[in-house]
């Protein structure tokens, strides 16, 4: 599953962060037509951090490999 990928990613890192499950709140289609509109996909995860957005999962991973991802996380 991506999504307890990127989960997982940020557990490792030490990050606080919120996740939204889609398919289990009231409401999570309409979340999800929103998160397409703004993001540009309807998949998940979309991450985003302090409002930027980051991408899915592949990319969450990329940002992560090439060192950038602390520096978002301003860890």
């Amino acid at each position: 599953m991506l999504s307890k990928s990127v989960k997982e990613l940020f557990k490792s890192l030490g990050v606080d962060f919120y996740a939204l499950e889609l398919d289990v709140i009231e409401g999570g289609d309409k979340l999800q037509q929103a998160m397409g509109k703004k993001a540009g996909r309807r998949t998940v995860p979309q991450v985003f951090i302090e409002g930027q957005h980051i991408g899915g999962c592949d990319d969450t991973m990329a940002v992560h490999k090439s060192g950038k991802l602390n520096a978002l996380l301003k860890l």
